[in-house]
């Protein structure tokens, strides 16, 4: 009935009564013209339909009005994004478009982060594209963090995100001022003002996790799963049961295993290899079948999509789904049936993909594998005496590997190999020191599976005119990149191989200077990472613009659905629209109308996690340094600017030397990246190492000043030269 009422408003030029509307159906019947009021209500509803003040009616899209999600920041401003969809008539295939449209504070009539909102595109601003927030449709506040806060007898919670802090909070018990705590709205009494009552209380000083949990809750990511949500996992088996078997290859007798860290317990994925009669290997990556027990639109499923992924957040996992199966029935532990979908790959010598099959599967791992082991095997020929039956599978696998990687560089893929600083916790949960993490030939072998079989899915995918939600990465900035090579320059490193224009254009010249930067010694880390800066961000889309970095026509994220929603979407799709022979087109069309909302709320929830991660480990590494006020480090300067310098100690904490904390008047000079002093003292650059002293380290502030004790040595600067192509 919706189609016919929009069909009658489309041929209308201007707003219609709907005597009009009932008059172009010929409906006289009283129940039939009571169906099409309620059609109209519905409509109106959903924002598809406009009425006007006179009772009139006119299909949104034909005014100025348009509903989007208000995405507001932390000074009260914000934009809104309108997503719309349509037919294209060339290609016949569904277009996704997206329009965003700047909100100034005084505009946004209330509307705080996250609201479903209607705006006035036509009240523009000269100018600028700047719109009015009409009404603000729907909003989710299931849980707000805050900190309480006391006026007379009534406590209140302020939100510790400024994006909502128009809101105000009242409870409806008592608490304790500055207690930090979560909080649910029960009742809406006046536009922005909720009574609730508090779910969660943090920061008890004897649990360090709490800090931890109450950090990544200021990033937008909770900890707590519903009831409806913890009420469905408690239905759910420990074990695969008979009838789940069904329709399935049944691959437990085949070597399958699986190598991870030694304290992984959530586990994706595992491998299998086989050598065929003409040579070529046989692949099989086998990922688990988490769309076996997590139902679209159940609880389950809502309170993973609104997660996006898990965080794992110094020495803590908040996991995308809970316990029972993100370590539990999905994890692919030895010796137990596991339901997968496995993707295997005929592959030859040279790392070329012959042909690829998708299975519905079931499997058994043989052995979980841990990377110190696999390292021993593959670099030293040291076999752990479980591991030796399958040490033959691990070298082939890691021949296989080399393969893979050697023709993924040959087409221009980039690599950093920068090292990570891990977390390393006492028995009370407190940190006690701190390592590099490194990529190994076992991590690698791991790496170039997942690749290879994301990409081989992705692939599959388009061929066959499927919905995928891609994983996108655009070429980098070349602004930034020109900036970057002035920084290498101004440290030592005049490279002239190639220009910034030829790195955007060229994945070679690109991975030329990225393999360049490896060699640049001590500084190598902090170029990377200003490397890394100039390249634009990986999202999720619909849309296919391949992947820069890995140098790929085709990509997505298939290989790790316990932790990643677009995992799990992307083994949903293959499921209805590839190994389903039932209702295969609406399930396309169910997709495509889904995929925009899920890669933007992916996207946002991935770049949440990423902050979560990041000031986690900032906060670690100033509690470590509390321990340290008044020891002495040796550091190297990676950073310069206006406030002083930022210095990487040899154990790789980076923390600060203010303006104010250096002996003397300084200037800052940015175009070559130097501190000069006014008073004939040492200039700093970016290079120097220093002997420095702790002054103070904040946990709370997760930031770590020094003061400079001597400069050790500089770097030998050659002559200033400008770039230019050989």
């Amino acid at each position: 009935m919706e189609e016919v009422v929009i069909e009658v408003l489309n041929k209308s030029k201007k707003p219609i009564s709907i005597s009009k509307i009932l008059e172009k159906l010929e409906i006289e019947r009283e129940e039939e013209q009571e169906t099409i009021r309620k059609t109209l209500q519905h409509l109106v509803d959903d924002c598809i339909v406009l009425e006007t003040p006179n009772n009139q009616y006119i299909l949104m899209q034909k005014t100025s009005l348009r509903k989007g999600r208000f995405y507001g920041n932390r000074n009260g401003e914000g934009k809104v994004v309108v997503t719309t969809t349509y037919i294209d008539k060339i290609s016949n295939n569904q277009i996704v478009k997206e329009q965003e449209y700047p909100i100034l504070k005084e505009n946004t009539n209330g509307a705080v982060d996250g609201d479903i909102v209607l705006i006035d595109s036509a009240k523009l601003m000269k100018n600028a594209r700047m719109a009015v927030v009409e009404k603000v449709l729907e909003r989710n506040l299931d849980n707000i963090m805050g900190e309480v806060y006391q006026l007379g007898n009534s406590f209140f919670v302020r939100p510790i995100d400024k994006r909502k802090q128009s809101l105000t909070i009242a409870l409806n018990e008592d608490a304790i001022e500055g207690q930090r705590v979560c909080v649910s709205l029960d009742q809406k009494t006046s536009d922005n003002f909720y009574i609730g009552h508090i779910v969660n209380t943090f920061n008890h000083k004897d649990d360090p996790d709490e800090d931890i949990l109450w950090e990544a809750f200021k990033c937008g990511i909770d900890s707590q799963f519903s009831k409806a949500t913890l009420e469905q996992v408690s239905n759910i088996p420990n074990h695969v049961l008979p009838v789940d078997k069904i329709g399935r290859m049944d691959l437990t007798d085949w070597d399958i295993f699986t190598i991870d860290g030694k304290d992984t317990k959530d586990i994706d994925d595992a491998i299998s290899i086989k050598r065929l009669a003409n040579g070529n290997y046989l692949l099989g990556v086998h990922i688990a079948d988490v769309s076996h027990y997590v139902p679209l639109d159940s609880p389950l499923d809502k309170d993973a999509f609104k997660r996006g992924t898990s965080a794992y957040l110094s020495g803590k996992v908040i996991p995308m789904l809970p316990h029972e199966l993100s370590n539990g029935i999905c994890s692919l532990n030895p010796g137990v049936e596991r339901l997968t979908l496995s993707c295997m790959m005929e592959i030859d010598s040279n790392g070329n993909m012959v042909s690829h099959h998708i299975w519905k599967s079931v499997i058994s791992s043989k052995l979980k594998m841990c990377y110190d082991q696999v390292n021993d095997i593959l670099k030293y020929n040291q076999i752990a005496e479980e591991y030796l039956p399958f040490a033959p599978e691990l070298k082939m696998m890691n021949r296989l590997a080399l393969c893979l990687r050697k023709r993924r560089l040959e087409i221009g893929a980039v690599e950093f190999n920068r090292p990570e600083l891990k977390v390393i916790l006492n028995e009370e949960g407190q940190v006690c020191d701190f390592s590099l993490r490194h990529q190994d030939l076992g991590e690698n072998l791991i790496e170039e599976f997942m690749l290879i079989a994301n990409e081989t899915i992705a692939h599959h995918l388009c061929e066959h005119a499927l919905p995928c939600l891609h994983r996108s990465h655009d070429t980098p900035s070349e602004e930034r990149l020109e900036e970057f090579i002035r920084l290498l320059h101004s440290v030592g490193y005049h490279y002239t191989k190639y220009d910034a224009s030829d790195c955007c254009s060229n994945a070679k010249a690109l991975q030329d200077l990225a393999q360049y930067i490896q060699n640049t010694g001590k500084l190598s880390n902090m170029l990377s990472f200003n490397m890394v800066r100039c390249m634009s961000r990986a999202k999720y889309s619909p849309y296919n613009i391949g992947h820069s970095g890995l140098a790929k026509q085709y990509y997505c994220h298939f290989t790790s659905p316990i932790r990643r929603y677009p995992d799990l979407t992307i083994h949903r799709i293959l499921k209805d629209c590839w190994l389903s022979k039932d209702s295969v087109i609406q399930n396309r069309k169910l997709w495509e109308s889904k995929l925009p909302e899920i890669a933007i709320q992916s996207s946002k929830m991935e770049r949440a996690a990423d902050e979560a991660e990041a000031q986690t480990l900032y906060m670690r590494c100033a509690e470590y340094m509390e321990k340290h006020l008044g020891d002495d480090f040796l550091g190297t300067v990676v950073g310069i600017s206006a406030h002083g310098l930022q210095v990487q100690l040899d154990n790789y904490i980076e923390g600060r030397v203010r303006l104010k904390n250096l002996s003397g008047k300084y200037v800052y000079a940015p175009e070559s990246y130097t501190l000069l002093s006014l008073e004939g003292k040492d200039n700093y650059s970016i290079g120097d190492e220093l002997n420095v002293k702790v002054i103070e380290a904040n946990k709370n502030n997760k930031t770590i000043d020094f003061l400079i004790n001597e400069k050790r040595n500089s770097l030998e600067r050659e002559p200033k030269r400008y770039y230019k192509k050989n």
